[in-house]
């Protein structure tokens, strides 16, 4: 198939006994893929991904990662040729200038080893063999982000509904921000998003059908690299090249699925990579069946903590909502609800003195409070419902405020303490969530006019 294929598209010469030939400039392509796409993308991003699921420390995870960025070699590359220090500490970004520098670094290496691939293997003929494991490894790699990615979807938690949404202004808000809220407030959506990838996936773990998952994934990481790219989600370079994966993936069976929809007759898919024996045939297809079913375990197991954890169905605080501030008293002084311009003489953290707008409750360890002029800041929080203390941190050495609690109505909260050291007291509402329409509108099939509010 690798031959035919070939010589479709540039030509190949027929050596002695019939065996085609790859055109040189394919078969220094190939080089060039193998090394880049499949040990620089497929490759690094399976070794992880295996090892996290076999329990390996965090910190010796981000240690391979360390060393599959090619490090010392991209530290040489980031001083010599951009001028900066590489400094591989997680931020929770995918696109750091450290990643950045390391995908040229395996460009150049790519580069250098087809060289040199090329001089030593000149009199090969062709890489049918090699061009089968590169595709398995692909698959491989691909099945392994889609089930990861499309698991913390199918049970909602890479985009979870966050309380502070409903109140923060919408041009405060990050590109990322936006799409964010926006893909949480319908969880059904959110849910087909992961389906999408998850039966991409599945798809990919056989070669029978195989060529239908790699066409749904090339649709699928289309969409989340244009998504990635157009409201600047920092995980553009790991999106595209997922979106590589599926192209390499997809090609060969673009026209075979095209075919099929529109009612032709299309031959049997035969895998790229075949044995001599029945047996060993039957072999390899257990082994990708055991390792797709491995990788689904683990993502389901992920996917489920994660959901528990960051998830709809994480906890939520014993004060659960957003509270409205009706009364806001620093020692025995009110405060009025005016608009605060801040000069940033706080460094960030609320004076005694700054009136609050609003307190939200949303899970059992953090307090947002929102000021006047609508800005919020995130602390940790300690909640203790036995004594009605809450504790807000500064940090994680540091307290800053220590109040007291009492709930007369459910929809009551009075709250008295020490904030910033100076003696405070405020009386609280709670807002009912069905006031906003982001979360009580619903769903209409009949609408007599666009509901736009």
């Amino acid at each position: 198939m690798v031959a035919q294929l070939t010589a479709e598209v540039v030509g190949a010469d027929t050596e002695p006994g019939g065996v085609d030939r790859w055109h040189p400039l394919v078969r220094m392509a190939f080089r060039f893929g193998f090394v880049f796409v499949g040990l620089g993308m497929a490759g690094v991003w399976l070794a992880t991904a295996l090892f996290r699921s076999l329990g390996v420390s965090q910190e010796s995870v981000t240690e391979l990662g360390t060393w599959t960025a090619l490090h010392p070699l991209t530290d040489w590359v980031g001083s010599q040729v951009f001028g900066t220090v590489v400094d591989f500490t997680p931020t929770g970004s995918g696109d750091t200038a450290a990643q950045w520098v390391s995908v040229f670094t395996w460009l150049l290496v790519a580069i250098a080893a087809t060289g040199v691939w090329s001089v030593l293997d000149r009199r090969r003929g062709d890489y049918a063999r090699l061009y089968g494991w590169f595709r398995l490894l692909l698959r491989a790699a691909l099945v392994s982000a889609l089930l990861l990615y499309g698991m913390v979807k199918l049970l909602p938690s890479q985009m979870s509904m966050i309380l502070q949404r409903l109140v923060e202004p919408f041009g405060d808000m990050s590109p990322m921000s936006v799409l964010w809220a926006q893909t949480s407030l319908s969880e059904p959506y959110e849910i087909a998003l992961g389906a999408a990838e998850v039966t991409a996936a599945l798809l990919l773990v056989l070669p029978v059908t195989a060529g239908l998952g790699a066409v749904l994934a090339f649709i699928v990481t289309l969409q989340v690299a244009l998504l990635n790219l157009t409201f600047d989600v920092p995980v553009k370079i790991f999106s595209l090249q997922l979106l590589i994966l599926a192209v390499v993936l997809a090609t060969p069976d673009i026209g075979r699925t095209v075919r099929a929809l529109i009612g032709r007759t299309v031959p049997a898919r035969v895998p790229e990579l075949r044995f001599g024996s029945r047996r060993g045939n039957r072999i390899m297809l257990a082994a990708q069946l055991i390792f797709g079913g491995w990788l689904l375990f683990t993502a389901i197991s992920e996917g489920y903590d994660g959901w528990q954890t960051y998830g709809s169905a994480r906890p939520q605080s014993p004060l659960y909502g957003i509270w409205n501030v009706t009364e806001y008293t620093v020692a025995g002084q009110q405060v009025p609800a005016l608009v605060d311009f801040r000069d940033g003489s706080h460094g960030g953290l609320p004076n005694a003195s700054d009136r609050l707008r609003r307190i939200i409750f949303d899970i059992p360890t953090a307090v947002t409070a929102q000021r006047m002029d609508d800005s919020l800041l995130a602390f940790p929080a300690e909640i203790d419902t036995d004594r009605r203390t809450i504790t807000i941190a500064q940090d994680s050495a540091r307290t800053f405020a220590s109040l007291n609690y009492e709930q007369p109505q459910p929809n009551q909260l009075i709250l008295d303490g020490s904030l910033a050291g100076r003696p405070i007291h405020m009386r609280l509402t709670l807002v009912p969530l069905d006031h906003f329409p982001a979360v009580s509108r619903g769903f209409h099939w009949v609408q007599a006019t666009p509901y736009m509010r």
